[in-house]
């Protein structure tokens, strides 16, 4: 590709036309789940995720919230096997039909927004994740939720293969700071080509445009 048509900017790696928004297992858990999720390390980067959704809302940004969900139909050997060594995790803690697999309050899914089922670390495995942007024309990523050192790092990796811009979502990420948030952060820079940015410098970049109304399915056309 020309290099004139690089994404280089954070204005051209957040413009609504070719970017998506993805949240990564911001769910209540069960009350014995790990506690790499626990409500005070989430509770700042969740009330900036809420407003981050809201301005992205407002110029019909395409969002899509991602969840795990584990049983016996989808958990292979290895993960349990890797599981068998850390009492705190187990395929029950984001089992089917508990509330466990809700999104915590404030992070509701709207009419248009895409609900995707993981059953593992990455996004992209096992699901539709590639298609579901490629069929919107995106050609960047905006990334946030939890555990940085896991589904945030994996889903990083994944969109960087697959050919996608990235944009992590600094204060939109758990934990919000510390060893891993620096780790993961600065490789995803340093070998990833990523921006890093604060949810307010994002939405001052959208703040910049008018609203618009949503024009049904279908109504969004091709980007090229």
């Amino acid at each position: 590709m020309n290099e004139k048509n690089w994404l280089r900017t954070l204005a051209e790696r957040v413009n609504p036309q070719t970017t998506a928004l993805i949240i990564l297992d911001m769910l209540k858990a069960n009350p014995d789940a790990p506690p790499s999720m626990e409500i005070p390390r989430i509770r700042g980067p969740l009330q900036h995720l809420i407003q981050l959704i809201a301005s992205g809302r407002r110029v019909l940004l395409p969002i899509i919230y991602v969840r795990n969900s584990h049983s016996d139909w989808t958990v292979l050997a290895n993960l349990r096997y890797a599981w068998s060594s850390q009492p705190n995790y187990s395929p029950h803690h984001y089992a089917e039909g508990t509330r466990a697999v809700e999104f915590h309050d404030g992070l509701e899914p709207k009419e248009g927004e895409a609900i995707l089922i993981k059953h593992s670390y990455s996004a992209f495995a096992h699901g539709p994740l590639d298609l579901m942007l490629r069929c919107r024309g995106i050609k960047s990523v905006l990334l946030t939720g939890g555990a940085v050192m896991g589904a945030v790092e994996a889903a990083a990796k994944e969109c960087f293969v697959r050919g996608y811009y990235l944009v992590v979502v600094s204060d939109c990420v758990v934990p919000a700071s510390g060893p891993d948030h620096e780790i993961v952060l600065n490789q995803a820079t340093e070998r990833l080509g990523a921006i890093v940015a604060p949810s307010d410098e994002i939405m001052r970049v959208w703040d910049a445009l008018p609203a618009k109304e949503n024009e049904g399915f279908f109504g969004r056309g091709e980007t090229g």
